[in-house]
Formats: C-alpha cells, sequence, structure tokens
C-alpha cells in the first residue's frame, strides 16, 4: 500500500501544480495578454518623421471607459500615445486616421479618471475639413492618439 502511494503522490503534487497554472493564467494573465495585443495596435505603429514620443501606456478593465451606461461587462481597453511633432495637423491626422484611432490636438482634450485610477482621455476632435496644413518646425506641437474597444477573450470569465 505504501508503494502505490509513493507513486501516487508525486504525481498528484505535479497534476494540482498544472491546474494551479491554468487557473492562474485563466484567471489572470489571458485578459492582460489579449489587451496588450490590441493595445500594440497603436503603441507599437512606427512613428511619422519629425516626432517624438513624450508618454504611452494602455490600461483596461470591465466598466472602464465605457461611459455612464458601462460596456456590457466586457473589457474596454485604453491604449494612448502623446508625441511631440513638428508637422501639420493635416499631416498626423492622414498618418493615424485609421483603426479607429482618436486624435486630439493641444488644448482640445481632457484627462478622466475613474475610481480606481483608470484614465483615458475625451475631448474635441477637429473636423477633418479645419485642419491645418501649416508646419510646426519652430514650435513642435503636443498631439494626442488614443484608441478605445471592447474586447474578449477565451474562457471569458472575469470576477469584477
Amino acid at each position: 500500500m505504501k508503494r502505490g502511494l509513493k507513486r501516487f503522490l508525486p504525481f498528484m503534487i505535479v497534476l494540482g501544480g498544472l491546474i494551479v497554472l491554468f487557473l492562474f493564467y485563466v484567471f489572470v494573465g489571458q485578459e492582460y495578454l489579449y489587451a496588450k495585443k490590441n493595445a500594440n495596435r497603436l503603441l507599437e505603429l512606427e512613428l511619422p518623421r519629425k516626432s517624438e514620443v513624450i508618454e504611452q501606456d494602455f490600461d483596461y478593465g470591465v466598466i472602464y471607459g465605457g461611459g455612464p451606461w458601462g460596456n456590457g461587462g466586457y473589457p474596454t481597453l485604453v491604449a494612448y500615445k502623446r508625441i511631440r511633432t513638428e508637422l501639420s495637423e493635416k499631416e498626423i491626422f492622414e498618418y493615424y486616421n485609421t483603426d479607429n484611432f482618436e486624435i486630439y490636438f493641444d488644448g482640445s482634450v481632457e484627462l478622466k479618471k475613474n475610481n480606481k485610477g483608470q484614465i483615458w482621455y475625451e475631448g474635441l476632435m477637429k473636423d477633418e475639413d479645419a485642419l491645418s496644413t501649416e508646419k510646426n518646425d519652430k514650435k513642435p506641437m503636443e498631439v494626442m492618439i488614443q484608441y478605445r474597444t471592447e474586447f474578449s477573450y477565451p474562457f471569458f470569465i472575469d470576477f469584477y
């Protein structure tokens, strides 16, 4: 009897460890990995010429940035990149006007924060016809590019 227990016990320890790792992935890791993958659509996008990144980050969560009516229980992702550029507003708009990016120019954006400290930006986006074609060689302007979306992932289980 003791001989069978000696063989069975290591098997159970390994199996228990694998189950714990799987549960850790399901409840912690997968949501971050899917959020990071979606955020990289903006964060890994090559910068236009004559531009530099000042700040960039992403965050995600359920009932985050979804407005007063929430987001239906789906995780919301917000990725943002603040850049300084010498290019014109029109050039920046044409470069980032893909993948539903929000583009905010100097003074037209406001930082929002929820009770968990998660941030996103809201403001007025200029109409395409009102964009300046004037270069900013002497005084570079700051531009905020933001990407907001809902996403899902396998084993969509969340305890928030």
